[in-house]
């Protein structure tokens, strides 16, 4: 009977706290994914509290809401991303890999999320309350110089992005046809 032959690990990093050198090589690799997949890169979430974890959120180009990214298509991507973190010796060995699609109702975060969110109905929360509220919902009718302007009720409302705390789609969960 033979020896049993181990296969050696290279020794990988301490789970330490993502630098924002590789927070930004695990956001240039999941665009590559993306694109290479032929699909386009919404967000990335990566976190080291509790160790570390990165949550890559994929669409398709110009997706309508409800006719997103498959189950297959986010495996494809995270399977890429995967090897690359894997060869990257900063990277523990140890991590937690999300791959999703943003969802009907997906956050927006950053100025091209409310470019895209144009004539679509929003949900947000805002600093400075209006009408007395601070959650408000209305459609997005334009987005300029980082100012959101909202019909809420037919009456328009202009929001700096500063003074926006949260902001996501709405989708109408009625009206939408059963598969």
């Amino acid at each position: 009977m033979g020896k049993k032959r181990r296969k050696e690990r290279r020794a990988k990093a301490p789970a330490l706290p993502l630098s924002n050198e590789i927070a930004e090589a695990i956001e240039a690799w999941a665009h590559e994914a993306a694109e290479v997949h032929e699909l386009e890169l919404y967000d990335v979430v990566t976190s080291s509290a509790g160790g570390w974890s990165v949550q890559i959120f994929v669409d398709r180009p110009e997706a309508e809401p409800g006719t997103g990214v498959a189950v297959e298509e986010c495996a494809r991507v995270s399977r890429y991303v995967e090897a690359l973190l894997d060869a990257d010796e900063r990277v523990p060995e140890r991590y937690v890999l999300e791959v999703s699609s943003p969802g009907v109702e997906r956050k927006l975060t950053k100025p091209a999320h409310y470019e895209k969110a144009v004539d679509r109905e929003v949900e947000l929360v805002v600093r400075e309350q209006i009408d007395g509220q601070n959650k408000v919902v209305g459609r997005l009718t334009s987005f300029e110089d980082d100012t959101l302007t909202l019909e809420m009720d037919g009456a328009t409302v202009t929001i700096p992005l500063s003074g926006v705390s949260r902001a996501k789609l709405t989708f109408d969960f009625s009206g939408a046809k059963q598969r």
